[in-house]
């Protein structure tokens, strides 16, 4: 829990990303009738029926991350690239963040609630931020099957999307930057209890020097996955990632064959 707490303040601490937004938005509601706010951006060459990409934010952080080239995320690369791979991206707040934002049930409030032996606000924020991706995904869905549904997410949002992709088997793709390690104990919201039933192709960036993430953690995710093809890659950091990690899901993304289990030094 001191690893959540730190996370919380790393995070806080950075600045937020500011980027203009003139992507349409869509009405989605979560399970519990609640707005998701969310974003579509329409890939530059469009086709009847474009892969889909669903990016997912940090802790603390916001939608926009994925519009901006700022740290620690520098989405907009990422998000550039997927546009102009011919992907339809998707933008979510996650709960309490964002549009989403509550003074009353700040998200580093609930950390610091967690941090003391009370973490049931913080478990439910996470839970309730994987439904509404789930439903998101659900509401996309329900118009095609698009040839590939990839979900990738930084930090907090690494955390969601494997919990996502633990739930939903349409998801074919999955990228997850430096999931946090979630003490097993909080078993709905802790990846590490749900690995076993990750089989998309993965691609995992980790740090050597990510307090967050320990190492022998992210290696334990990793290998838990009975996924077939899938690559682990580490970075000399912390768990603000070097920008250079773009270029890795770059190449992964436009890989047409990955050996199984790959492990890049």
């Amino acid at each position: 829990m001191t690893r959540l707490l730190s996370l919380c303040l790393l995070l806080l601490s950075a600045s937020v990303a500011r980027a203009a937004d003139p992507a349409p938005s869509l009405d989605v509601r979560g399970a519990d009738g609640e707005r998701i706010p969310t974003r579509v951006l329409e890939p530059e060459k469009g086709t009847a029926n474009p892969p889909i990409a669903v990016l997912l934010h940090g802790l603390t952080r916001r939608k926009e991350d994925w519009l901006s080239d700022e740290g620690p995320t520098h989405g907009g690369v990422l998000k550039d690239e997927l546009l102009r791979a011919g992907y339809r991206v998707y933008l979510l707040d996650a709960r309490r963040h964002g549009e989403r934002a509550t003074p009353e049930a700040r998200p580093g409030a609930l950390a610091r609630l967690a941090h003391q032996g009370e973490p049931a606000r913080y478990v439910a924020m996470i839970a309730d931020t994987v439904r509404d991706a789930h439903a998101l995904l659900t509401a996309v869905l329900a118009k095609g099957k698009p040839p590939r549904v990839l979900v990738a997410g930084y930090s907090m949002g690494a955390q969601v999307g494997l919990l996502l992709a633990a739930r939903e088997p349409r998801v074919t793709h999955l990228v997850t930057m430096v999931p946090p390690h979630i003490d097993p104990s909080m078993e709905e919201i802790a990846p590490s209890r749900h690995m076993a039933t990750i089989h998309q192709d993965w691609l995992l960036l980790t740090a050597n020097k990510d307090d967050f993430a320990p190492v022998v953690d992210s290696r334990a995710l990793f290998d838990a996955a009975p996924s077939r093809s899938k690559t682990h890659k580490t970075f000399e950091s912390g768990h603000a990632l070097p920008r250079e990690y773009l270029e890795e899901v770059r190449r992964w993304l436009r890989s047409d064959h990955r050996a199984p289990g790959r492990k890049v030094p």
